[in-house]
């Protein structure tokens, strides 16, 4: 009798698990798929493990973590039925001076990406900060090239952006970026006269 209840504990937090590493997978934006090529098994293989088929390993579990690249506390968080980011288990990320440039401007192009992709998700530096677990202060310095960006910091904040790091290389292999395109054209706007100004309207109305 006592075995039976035991096996059926475990089938109740196998289970839990499967619907937890679903969601977190959504959460993630990410497509059975390609979490099947980062694991390196079949597309099949994730989607049995997601509906409970077959159990999962504490080991398999913890690459499955990884493989979404969260934590243990965000996998926690989804399995409670919450979200993946929130103020009271995220950890404060405390940039020491080791981390820190001169006081000199190196503005890269990585640093401009970052600027860019964050923009495009209409954060503030401080609402950024608040997802990355940083001070306000210190999105606006790494975005000024005041904070050396290994790839680990940058997958980190765009991670926290809700991006994959795939989507940071495709912007690293634009030309110009979408908000810069943008930019200039709001300064070309500004320097037309009004029937220009109509013509231009009318012209982005019809796209």
């Amino acid at each position: 009798m006592e075995k039976s209840m035991s096996k059926t504990a475990k089938e109740i937090q196998n289970n839990a698990n499967c619907k937890a590493l679903r969601r977190a997978r959504e959460l993630k934006k990410l497509s059975r798929k390609e979490l099947a090529s980062r694991l390196k098994i079949s597309v099949s293989a994730v989607e049995k493990y997601e509906k409970g088929v077959d159990f999962l390993s504490e080991a398999r579990l913890e690459k499955i973590i990884k493989a979404l690249e969260i934590s243990k506390e965000q996998f926690i968080r989804v399995k409670r039925g919450k979200g993946l980011n929130s103020l009271a288990y995220r950890k404060k990320r405390v940039l020491n001076n080791s981390d820190r440039r001169s006081y000199q401007k190196n503005i890269s192009k990585e640093c401009s990406v970052l600027r860019s992709m964050r923009k495009q998700k209409e954060l503030s530096q401080y609402a950024a900060g608040h997802l990355c677990g940083y001070a306000r202060a210190a999105i606006g310095h790494i975005e000024n090239g005041r904070i050396e960006l290994s790839k680990e910091r940058i997958e980190h904040i765009i991670s926290s952006y809700g991006y994959q790091y795939k989507d940071f290389e495709d912007n690293m292999n634009k030309e110009e970026l979408r908000d810069q395109v943008i930019d200039s054209c709001f300064r070309k706007i500004k320097q037309l006269d009004d029937t220009k100004l109509v013509i231009v309207k009318n012209l982005l109305g019809s796209l």
